[in-house]
């Protein structure tokens, strides 16, 4: 996604406020949640319903780690409503902070809500000057702790994993899976992962639109030196076992016949670019549960690589689980 300064960054502003008059507008006329809300003070809801671009898991805990902060420096009550394409509750529940939302704090009224819209805005500058005792709900892709730290930090700077591991613990069936994955994979030695995210380069991970290569053998080229790559980190890390992620299920494949390599079997879909539905036989619990697990199995590892070649993409996807629990993470091209 773009970056945008100046010019550019102020037009994306106004067409986000015009967005949000509109969003109000059409979420109200359809809304059967429109009384006002029973909470004294402003409270503020990060937004994943399906009635904007929320974008992976990713961006997804972008944005709620993000709100999550600016509430815990302004002392707000801070919620999460994330119904698409399935309730978080049925993956994550509360850490130490309950961001459960109660029926009767809730309203979609425009005389008691406001709606903040800011896809791709990275500087939080609308946030940072909101002034309202509406009820905020908001919606983000974007990373925005180190501007709310610049903002409000008079010393400690609150910490990406802390706030998190604050959010966020493995509902039951995580982490009951979370635990057949370990016993599996980390065999008293700990184990390294690497990360590849080929964005439907061999036509086998349905999004935006994205088409594969056509030079079949350019592809059997890129498999080549991802897999060669794999072999260097086995002989780097002697003894320990590799855990491998990717969007590709042509390339895990190929992985999963790999001495020491594991791969956390599953079918994956991008949660914010899939349209064409879920794949035939698959059920939504056990799709969306794989990024789940992908994800916290990677903050588990001792280090995480994130390799790629040009024509790749530099997944977040790593990063913000090495961030987790503060482990080592590296990134490689090919």
């Amino acid at each position: 996604m773009a970056t945008y300064y100046g010019r550019k960054y102020i037009l994306l502003e106004f067409r986000h406020r015009l967005k949000e008059i509109w969003m109000a507008a059409r979420i109200a006329m359809k809304s059967k949640s429109l009384g006002k809300p029973d909470m004294e003070s402003t409270i503020c809801i990060a937004m994943i319903d399906g009635e904007g671009y929320h974008g992976g898991l990713c961006d997804r805990f972008k944005g709620m780690v993000s709100l999550y902060a600016y509430c815990k420096y302004r002392h707000l009550p801070f919620r999460i409503k994330h119904t698409c394409p399935f309730k978080l509750e049925d993956y994550l529940l509360p850490a130490t902070y309950d961001w459960r939302l109660r029926e009767d704090e809730y309203t979609d009224n425009p005389l008691y809500s406001k709606i903040l819209y800011m896809k791709g805005e990275h500087q939080a500058r609308r946030l940072l000057n909101l002034r309202t005792r509406k009820q905020i709900h908001f919606y983000t892709n974007r990373d925005l702790l180190e501007c709310i730290n610049d903002a409000y930090a008079k010393g400690n700077r609150l910490d990406w994993g802390m706030l998190f591991r604050e959010l966020f613990a493995p509902g039951p069936v995580l982490k009951e899976r979370m635990a057949v994955v370990r016993k599996e994979l980390d065999r008293g030695n700990g184990y390294v992962a690497a990360v590849f995210r080929f964005q439907n380069l061999f036509g086998d991970f349905s999004e935006y639109g994205y088409r594969p290569m056509a030079d079949k053998e350019e592809r059997v080229h890129i498999i080549d030196k991802c897999l060669a790559a794999i072999s260097s980190l086995r002989s780097e890390h002697c003894g320990k076992e590799i855990l491998v992620t990717s969007d590709s299920v042509t390339f895990l494949d190929l992985v999963s016949r790999l001495e020491g390599c594991h791969i956390i079997p599953g079918t994956m879909v991008h949660m914010g670019g899939n349209k064409k539905g879920l794949p035939d036989g698959c059920t939504p619990f056990e799709v969306y549960m794989k990024s789940f697990l992908d994800f916290y199995m990677l903050s588990e590892a001792q280090k995480i690589y994130r390799i790629s070649t040009t024509q790749m993409y530099p997944s977040a996807f790593p990063v913000y689980a090495a961030k987790v629990r503060g482990i080592p993470f590296e990134s490689i091209i090919v």
